[in-house]
């Protein structure tokens, strides 16, 4: 399958036809995906993730195809693969829509809770510990200005104090978002140009 032509379908419910009549008996799609630039000539990503999840399927390998689209093979999810919480929250509200198939229901419910959520990029520690944040607290215009920076920022760069091996490095870290605060601005790897 992986040497085939992508498929094309021009809207999502075209997909979701040949799913329902193949779903169980297709190992393997590589389906031709439209990049968000060239939305109106076929399906994008989103809306064939959405039509995969609701048969039981999930999406694998991905290759850029030209400057309009790219191809992603899909499959029937295995019995025990690892669901990203992403995937949960989509499976939820495809549930909650009335999408989701049996077919999807029935490998969703069977998921294991022990095998969701533990991609690495999953497990990352979204806050300053709290010695550290009491530590930045401490410099009250500098914990001022931080709190008013965009949600993704203060996520970002707490990953960045705290993901550090060595506790050495990690308080270095610290005193380099604190210094940068203090100053109102962001520290070096994420100051937009």
């Amino acid at each position: 399958m992986a040497d085939s032509a992508p498929t094309h379908f021009k809207t999502p419910a075209a997909f979701r036809d040949w799913l329902r009549k193949h779903h169980k008996s297709t190992s393997a799609l590589v389906l031709r995906i439209a990049r968000n630039h060239a939305a109106g000539s076929g399906v994008t990503y989103a809306q064939a993730l959405d039509e995969a999840l609701c048969y039981g399927w999930i999406d694998g390998v991905r290759r850029s195809l030209d400057a309009d689209s790219f191809s992603v093979r899909f499959s029937p999810r295995k019995p025990r693969s690892t669901w990203s919480l992403v995937n949960v929250r989509h499976a939820g509200r495809l549930i909650q829509a009335k999408r989701m198939t049996k077919a999807g229901l029935t490998v969703f419910e069977a998921r294991e809770e022990g095998r969701t959520g533990t991609y690495s990029f999953e497990q990352r520690p979204a806050e300053l510990a709290p010695a550290f944040r009491r530590h930045f607290q401490k410099h009250k215009s500098a914990w001022a200005w931080f709190q008013q920076e965009a949600p993704w920022y203060r996520r970002t760069s707490s990953f960045w104090v705290m993901s550090a091996k060595r506790e050495e490095t990690r308080l270095k870290r610290l005193e380099t978002l604190i210094v940068c605060s203090a100053s109102g601005t962001r520290i070096g790897p994420l100051r937009r140009p």
